[in-house]
């Protein structure tokens, strides 16, 4: 790699980093104004916000990267041309391609650096973050639904009310169908926790159903053997988009196993896989901002169309997403159309500057 290459990654690279930082910032100070709408319920104060927005962090670094490189590498080139640097440079004999190089550099670090956070960062920041919030409100660890979450084994299928901090379950509900769909049993527990592999529940009422009726029993104590354990527990607490790919893999799998609904989790898997090449994409589409139509036009008016660009492509993106989920688009295939779009724009409008 050249001296220049490197001073144009350099360059690119701060002013994307520099503008990441603004907009964490921003975004942080939004959203403790909007966490001091909870401030004191439970024993929800400021050093539990403060600990959540820390928390939350890698979050937003996430969910800003291909913006924050778009407007990085176009802040980052216009500064080098509204200097001249890049006049020299090409007079010195320095082409487009070669500055595309530099640009590649720039590219593989934030896709890098993407995958660092969303897959070592992220999940288990979120969760913490998610864990202070819920126990500092509620006393419990919050559900993705307030109705708390169902799964399934087979012909059992299974409800959790909440899960408590130290991983047991609280209000378990077991409904046990024959083979011609008729329910049979109904199981109901008061706690659930979980030791060598087997589940003991507390406090069971068991009702048995019939041709002769039904008949209830209570029991202090039984065993439950279930493929649930608290690690997929935890897996179905968090957000599919939180998750690591890991474990995004290992869930898909269980609910394929037990034939339940996974387009939620592919399409998460999908965003996952497409995240970092949607912010390598975004710092090639800055390329033709300096070269193209626009390269007479002022750096703030340069930063301005790359902003609206970058957020336009974040509402196409989740957009796109969700009508994936509601219309039954493929799930690959939803995750990958957004970005192969901007990636055709980035690659005709490069095409027209060579």
């Amino acid at each position: 790699m050249t001296l220049l290459n490197r001073y144009i990654a350099k360059t690119v690279l701060s002013s994307t980093l520099l503008v990441l930082f603004v907009l964490i910032g921003l975004y942080t100070f939004m959203d403790f104004i909007n966490e001091l709408d909870d401030l004191g319920k439970g024993s929800y104060g400021l050093s539990e916000i403060f600990s959540y927005l820390a928390l939350s962090m890698p979050k937003r670094i996430y969910d800003l990267l291909p913006i924050a490189a778009l407007l990085g590498s176009v802040l980052g080139l216009g500064i080098l041309a509204s200097q001249g640097e890049l006049v020299a440079m090409r007079a010195a004999g320095l082409s487009i391609q070669q500055i595309n190089k530099a640009v590649a550099i720039v590219a593989l670090c934030l896709m890098l650096i993407t995958l660092f956070v969303g897959e070592v960062l992220r999940p288990p920041a979120e969760e913490k973050a998610q864990a202070i919030q819920s126990l500092a409100q509620t006393g419990t660890v919050e559900m993705r639904s307030e109705h708390g979450f169902w799964t399934r084994n087979g012909l059992h299928f299974n409800h959790i009310e909440r899960i408590l901090p130290d991983g047991r379950f609280e209000g378990i509900s077991i409904y046990e169908f024959d083979t011609e769909n008729r329910l049979r049993i109904i199981t109901k527990a008061k706690e659930a926790s979980y030791q060598d592999e087997i589940w003991t529940l507390t406090d069971v009422v068991q009702s048995t159903i019939d041709e002769q009726g039904v008949n209830v029993r209570s029991i202090e104590h039984a065993r439950w053997r279930s493929p649930l354990n608290p690690g997929i527990a935890n897996i179905v607490v968090m957000k599919p988009e939180f998750l690591p790919v890991w474990d995004l893999i290992q869930y898909i799998s269980y609910l394929k196993e037990n034939k339940q609904a996974v387009e939620q989790y592919q399409m998460a898997f999908w965003m996952k896989i497409m995240m970092p090449i949607s912010a390598a994409v975004m710092v090639f589409l800055a390329v033709p901002f300096v070269f193209g139509p626009l390269r007479s036009t002022p750096i703030g008016g340069r930063i301005l169309v790359g902003a609206l660009v970058g957020i336009g492509f974040h509402l196409f993106n989740q957009s796109f997403q969700n009508i994936g989920l509601v219309f039954g688009v493929v799930p690959w295939l939803a995750a990958t159309i957004p970005t192969a779009i901007f990636a055709g724009l980035a690659w005709y409008f490069m095409k027209k500057i060579y």
